[in-house]
């Protein structure tokens, strides 16, 4: 794809990233806070702070130039953090897809794990 492309939906991105991290996070705070039990709402936390944490990282990481591996965070976070959302949601609602949204979890974790990585090496190598 092209690089002019790219880059403003990979900012793009990582903009939503932020704002739905803080539109869930307020949610969860207000809305959610004595509803769900405490193991629940702390991985809706988690899932809130990643999509927060993730995209300013990601906002940094392409204003440096070096682009390998971002997209595999990007999609890693999203998939992460809304497989958390939906566990949390389904096992407080009336249907059940633990065995469907839990893999998911994992996978975004490693996904970004492996993005990280591919940037951290691909740093100073050149911009691609």
């Amino acid at each position: 794809m092209n690089e002019r492309i790219t880059v403003p939906m990979h900012f793009r991105s990582a903009g939503l990233m932020i704002v739905v991290g803080t539109l869930t996070g307020a949610f969860g705070a207000h809305a959610l806070d004595g509803v769900l039990p405490e193991q629940s709402m702390g991985s809706f936390e988690v899932a809130s702070r990643y999509l927060l944490i993730v995209g300013a990282a990601l906002m940094g990481a392409l204003a440096s130039g070096e682009r390998r591996g971002l997209a595999w965070v990007q999609c890693g976070s999203w998939l992460f953090s809304i497989s958390i959302f939906l566990l949390v949601a389904g096992r407080h609602g009336d249907w059940n897809m633990g065995s469907v949204f839990g893999p998911l979890t994992p996978i975004g974790g490693l996904m970004m794990i492996v993005g990280w990585s591919s940037w951290v090496i691909g740093f100073g190598k050149g911009r691609s």
